[in-house]
Order: structure tokens, then C-alpha cells, then sequence
């Protein structure tokens, strides 16, 4: 008799309890909320796809941990959601420990799920894309507002718990990246006035981002090695340095600000271990890692970015700022030793 999904995905958590959903999806050659999917009736539970109305209800959670996470990086931050907008399908959570912003045109599916640990178990709301990947994890902590979850898992848990998993193939957009157009891309870039405009400037000449940066290296993009890479955040550790630090997948990008203190490697994995911030990050999946540049009316900003083989952005990093605010000569300086380093 041929095994189902769910019996496949039970024999493999017996021969590997400690394996993560994601990779048992992988083992399996299927997506994460599929595997989820198996579960419905039992500790998984179907959301309403209200996506923006279940925003709005986050700060009724209270203190919770927040999960954004791509290929190669995964961002955990203990915080309460605060100053929640909508507009249209972009969305903000703008708060001291939980920033985020989100594109909701990805999201699609939506659950509550109970999972087990060994000193007890956890509560999550978990959201997932067209493609099955998931986009965001909200999970309970100790000092989360119970009455709020109860009443959010009222609000938002639907009736009908049937399901239907059509999942998309996620189409890759393929850009001009034209080098006929590198000299008026970089004049535009040595006169930008706002980070946020470079995204723009990126769709006006259909260029990828990994491509910008080749056009302007030794101008405004300076690629260093990975272990330099991963030296600038020890230092940044050790001289307390506060930075801010972007994580996302195509549905989210989550923000940390603040310190690094507890930073350990283990396996391929490099890891911020803090109390209030997670960060793990796959090294060995690390392609290129680049010291990056944009004017702006406030002065140069100096960013960290690093780049997975397929030219995903995995991270970017830049000194804690607001705007108005030049960045951190600590920051600056920092940096600028790379770009030296690599010019002798």
C-alpha cells in the first residue's frame, strides 16, 4: 500500500525527531505547508485569509517572537507588535524590537499550530506564500498576553477547516542588466538622496541588484571576502556598536536594531545568540558579500550585503540610523578599513 504524505513525514520524524519541518519538507521533495497540511484536524488549524484585518490584531499577542527567515538566514526578534499599517498590499509594524515590513500580494495561506518541545510546547500563527514557502512565524512566549491569543485564535481560526493546496511556481524575473546603461545608471546613483530610491532606480534600468553592484565596483560597491564579512561582526560585537540588520523573502523583510553580543559558530551555521535577537546565518551558502555606498542628504551610508550563488540578497546590514542622521563614524570607520584593505 503507498504511503501518504503524513504517514511518510511521521516515519521520518520517528528516525529523525530533531529534524525541522522545513528540512523534512526538502527530504520529502515537498513544501512546508504541505507537510502542515497533513496535520489540519489535529494540532493544525486553518486561518481565515484575512491577512490585513490578523496585522492589526498582532499587538493584542502581546510579547512574542518573531520569525522571518530565507534560504539562508533565519531572524528571530522578541518583541510586541506596535503601530501596525496597511495600505492596500504593503503593510508596516514599526516598533523598537519588532520592525517589519510586509508585502501581503505573496501571502496565502495562513495556521495556527501547536508543536511540541521537550519542556513543553509551543503556540504559533504561521503564513506561507503562493509557493508554499513561509513568509512569517509568530510565536508565544512566556509573557505573551494569553487572553490575546485566545482571542485572536477566535477571531481568525475559520469554520471550515478544508483545505486546498494549489501551489504556484514562483517565476523568476530575468533583467536586462543592459551595459550599455551602467554609465547613466551610476551618474543616477552618485545622486541619490534617499537608500529607499535605489530600489527604484534598480526597476528604471532592469537591473539585478548583484549586477549594480559589479557595475560599480571601486566606485560605490566594494566586494570583500566572506571572512572579512564575518570579522566586521565580531568587531561590531566587541565595540558595541548598535546596527540594524535586514533579513526578508519576497512576502517580508524583518528588522533587528540594536546590539550583537553572544555570536557562536556551529557547523556552517554563524550565530547571534542574544536574549532578545536571534540571527542564523549558513555560511557555506554565502557566494558574495560586498561593502556598499548611496549618497544621500545626509551623508554617505555604508551597507554590508551578502549574496547567495543564484544572486538572492541574503542580508544587508548598515549602522543604526534614522533619517536626518548621519550615519556612525564608528560604523564608517569601520568599514572604510575593509574598502582600504582591499584596495593595498
Amino acid at each position: 500500500m503507498k504511503k501518504t504524505l503524513k504517514d511518510q513525514w511521521e516515519n521520518l520524524q520517528l528516525e529523525m525527531p530533531k529534524l525541522r519541518i522545513r528540512d523534512a519538507a526538502k527530504n520529502l521533495n515537498v513544501k512546508e505547508v504541505e507537510l502542515l497540511a497533513t496535520k489540519i484536524g489535529e494540532n493544525v488549524k486553518l486561518l481565515k485569509p484575512l491577512f490585513a484585518d490578523f496585522l492589526k490584531e498582532t499587538p493584542n499577542l502581546g510579547y512574542v517572537m518573531a520569525l522571518t527567515r530565507n534560504e539562508s538566514c533565519v531572524h528571530e526578534r522578541k518583541g510586541v507588535y506596535q503601530n501596525i499599517s496597511v495600505n492596500g498590499q504593503k503593510a508596516l509594524a514599526v516598533g523598537d524590537d519588532i520592525d517589519l515590513r510586509i508585502f501581503l500580494k505573496d501571502w496565502k495561506f495562513g495556521f495556527y499550530v501547536e508543536g511540541k518541545k521537550q519542556d513543553g510546547t509551543t503556540e504559533s500563527f504561521q503564513f506561507f506564500d503562493k509557493t508554499g514557502e513561509a513568509v512569517h512565524k509568530i510565536y508565544k512566549t512566556e509573557t505573551s498576553s494569553k487572553e490575546g491569543w485566545e482571542l485572536v485564535k477566535k477571531k481568525f481560526i475559520d469554520d471550515i477547516q478544508d483545505f486546498h493546496c494549489e501551489l504556484e511556481e514562483r517565476i523568476q524575473k530575468k533583467d536586462s542588466n543592459d551595459p550599455k546603461n551602467i554609465p547613466s545608471f551610476l551618474e543616477e546613483w552618485s545622486v541619490l538622496e534617499d537608500t529607499h530610491d535605489f530600489f527604484s532606480l534598480l526597476r528604471k534600468y532592469d537591473f539585478s541588484r548583484e549586477f549594480s553592484l559589479q557595475a560599480a565596483i571601486d566606485k560605490f560597491a566594494f566586494p570583500i571576502p566572506k571572512e572579512d564579512f564575518l570579522e566586521i561582526l565580531q568587531k561590531v560585537s566587541h565595540s558595541k556598536e548598535q546596527i540594524m540588520i535586514f533579513v526578508g523573502n519576497p512576502g517580508m523583510i524583518q528588522i533587528h536594531t540594536g546590539l550583537i553580543q553572544r555570536l557562536e559558530t556551529m557547523g556552517p551555521w554563524f550565530n547571534v545568540l542574544d536574549p532578545n535577537f536571534n540571527l542564523h546565518l549558513r555560511t557555506d551558502q554565502i557566494h558574495s558579500c560586498w561593502i556598499v555606498n548611496k549618497p544621500t542628504r545626509d551623508g554617505v551610508l555604508s551597507s554590508l550585503e551578502i549574496f547567495d550563488q543564484d544572486g538572492n540578497l541574503i542580508l544587508q546590514m548598515f549602522g543604526k540610523r534614522k533619517p536626518g542622521i548621519p550615519q556612525s563614524k564608528t560604523w564608517f570607520g569601520l568599514i572604510n578599513q575593509y574598502i582600504k584593505k582591499m584596495e593595498n
